[in-house]
């Protein structure tokens, strides 16, 4: 098969749609509906910190317990398997190789400081870079502690976001 077989422009024209229509109906929705229906899922949450998915690949809730998490995404047939699955992935694999999201990307860690229990993010040496509030993660620094409302971003553009969420 070479580039112009069907097959790969209908794989294209259907990524391509699927995304506009995903586009479409949340375009299309009341933003009132939209804010009212964010605010009913997150007065259900318990006490307790979350990270809360806002990108097309990152969508969901993740409940931040005891523990440390990874941030990353799954292989790609054109690399070799990994051997340690993060704990949560971001699949921005839009046309079948990644864009900004590595494997091991990022990890969300609960540290004790003077101020109590704090949650902090670290890169973990990503290709394209964590970012809180824009600022960029240094991969070889101490990693940035979270405040309620802070956007995580795995990558420059905003793709694969999170808002840390604290409910008291």
């Amino acid at each position: 098969m070479d580039e112009t077989d069907p097959l790969f422009v209908t794989i294209d024209k259907l990524i391509r749609i699927s995304r506009l229509k995903e586009l479409e109906f949340i375009m299309g929705s009341d933003r009132s509906d939209r804010i009212y229906e964010i605010r009913t899922a997150l007065r259900r949450l318990e006490p307790g910190h979350y990270l809360l998915g806002t990108g097309p690949s990152t969508v969901g809730i993740i409940s931040l317990d005891e523990h440390d998490i990874v941030l990353g995404r799954p292989a790609t047939v054109l690399e070799p398997p990994s051997t340690a699955a993060p704990d949560y992935w971001a699949i921005d694999t839009l046309y079948f190789v990644p864009r900004e999201v590595s494997r091991s990307h990022a990890r969300v860690s609960l540290r004790v400081t003077d101020a109590g229990p704090r949650r902090l993010v670290c890169d973990l040496g990503s290709t394209c870079g964590t970012f809180v509030n824009d600022a960029p993660v240094d991969p070889s620094g101490p990693g940035i502690i979270l405040e309620h409302g802070d956007i995580i971003s795995l990558g420059p553009s905003r793709i694969s976001t999170y808002i840390y969420y604290e409910v008291p």
